[in-house]
């Protein structure tokens, strides 16, 4: 009788350790339709403990699955009666809840489950054990209604400490929350196995569709936009370390990645313009470094005159050289103009004979 109880708690426990491996993976489908057999498997072993928290976990893998795809984010029609991921989140939330006011009710002095017959399918020990499992649950699905704490937001908090740091032309600071963003993702990708794809007839590339969800897939085009700015902002110090072919060979990876650079240089000959820059103001920054690697206890005179105006960027090189007092007393003269942001300034510099076109791109630093 004692190897059977063993036997009977090994088997609850082996199931549960499957499926949460099938919601490691992703793999939400296989993990509901897992819990669902298992569930009917259940329906004459007496324990409705068991049985609830079944039922719980397949709805808690249909949920995953609508949260990773994004689901929350799509319009709902007007006379549309579907719930919504969060509302499915707080039916899962009372119904766990409970189970798991029942395991306190029921719990001991000592503050633990009973132990009588903890291995027999529902017993009160086990049925205490499957409670307190509950409850565990619950801090799960109260993560996901407050506060998102999985690979996603570290991701995006590295992606958005990137762009700070980039508005404040600080290179090294913004490589390195690139690169965590891309060392978690990539931890992200070693987690998701490939899935087997059906094979369809004509049209097929019509019916396919990708397996990977697509807040994963978000996020890495996401980081391609930013590596794509960071390639543009830093491209005078990235161009020391590398070949031109080198660097478009990197953009060319990032897959949803724009090359900023291409598109400057095709814009300056299509529209006969003498130079293109992006200018930065670096004035009321205190601890401004200029562009490439800094010393942390490098000492650095505050910018003045102007040098309070660096080119981040220009095309062609050294070009606009012998109008750059003229372009940053424009700038100054016409501070009140760029602090429209969707609005351009024109000017026509009488004394060399070209127009010098303004528009603010960063809200923060005038860039």
């Amino acid at each position: 009788m004692a190897v059977a109880t063993r036997q009977m708690g090994d088997s609850e426990d082996s199931i549960l350790q499957g499926l949460l491996v099938y919601f490691s993976k992703f793999n939400y489908d296989k993990a509901k339709e897992q819990a669902e057999k298992e569930r009917d498997l259940s329906r004459f072993s007496g324990s409705t403990v068991w049985h609830s928290l079944l039922s719980c976990v397949a709805q808690l893998a249909a949920v995953e699955k609508l949260y990773m795809n994004l689901s929350f984010l799509t319009a709902k029609g007007f006379l549309r009666k579907e719930s919504s991921v969060r509302a499915s989140y707080e039916s899962l939330n009372l119904e766990l809840n409970d189970l798991g006011y029942e395991r306190r009710r029921c719990m001991g002095a000592n503050g633990n489950p009973p132990t009588s017959g903890s291995g027999n399918l529902g017993s009160p020990g086990c049925d205490g054990i499957l409670r307190h499992l509950c409850s565990h649950l619950v801090l799960f699905i109260k993560a996901r209604l407050q506060m998102i704490t999985l690979y996603e937001c570290d991701i995006l908090i590295h992606l958005l400490r990137s762009q700070l740091e980039m508005q404040h032309w600080r290179f090294l600071p913004s490589l390195i929350h690139l690169h965590d963003a891309h060392s978690k993702l990539n931890s992200w990708h070693s987690a998701i196995q490939p899935k087997e794809t059906k094979k369809y007839g004509f049209g097929s590339n019509f019916l396919k569709s990708s397996p990977l969800p697509a807040l994963y897939q978000w996020l890495w085009q996401a980081k391609a936009a930013f590596v794509s700015k960071f390639s543009l902002y830093f491209h005078e110090t990235l161009a020391t370390q590398s070949s031109p072919a080198e660097m478009k060979a990197l953009i060319s990876r990032q897959g949803q990645a724009c090359d900023y650079v291409s598109k400057i240089q095709s814009f300056q000959r299509k529209s006969d313009a003498v130079s293109v820059c992006l200018v930065f103001e670096a004035a009321g920054i205190d601890d401004y470094r200029g562009a490439g690697y800094h010393h942390p206890q490098e000492s650095v005179s505050t910018p003045k005159g102007l040098d309070s105006y660096p080119a981040i960027f220009s095309y062609p090189n050294n070009k606009a050289q012998d109008r750059w007092p003229s372009i940053v007393m424009r700038i100054n003269d016409r501070a009140n103009e760029l602090t429209l942001l969707d609005g351009v300034v024109c000017f026509f510099d009488q004394q060399v004979s070209h127009f010098i076109t303004f528009n603010i791109l960063e809200a923060q630093n005038h860039l």
